[in-house]
């Protein structure tokens, strides 16, 4: 074996170990990538069980105060309901006072 082959032989393993450092390196980054998305899906899965809880809080509330504008706006029909009964009641008898009147002032 010569000097060339053995500097050759020398850099092949030189080469190989780093290779194989980068191998290690590349699976160790890997790993704590996973590690990370683990968890950074962790926390979105929190965030979003958070959100939802609130969420669920805000219908809720939006719903009981849509049943209370929904009873106002009935009390409110049943109100009109009763006031165009007065109004239809009181242009009858303003129909029969004017008559009257018409009458008595001999027209």
């Amino acid at each position: 074996m010569n000097w060339t082959a053995v500097l050759v032989a020398i850099a092949q393993v030189a080469v190989g170990g780093g290779i194989v450092q980068a191998v290690i390196a590349f699976t160790r980054r890997r790993a704590e990538l996973r590690q990370l998305d683990r968890q950074s899906d962790s926390v979105a899965v929190e965030a979003a069980s958070s959100v939802v809880g609130m969420l669920r809080t805000e219908l809720d509330a939006t719903k009981a105060e849509n049943k209370e504008l929904r009873s106002a706006v009935a009390d409110q029909q049943r109100q009109i309901q009763a006031l165009a009964e007065q109004v239809s009641t009181l242009r009858a008898d303003l129909a029969v006072a004017k008559a009257e009147i018409v009458r008595l002032q001999g027209g």
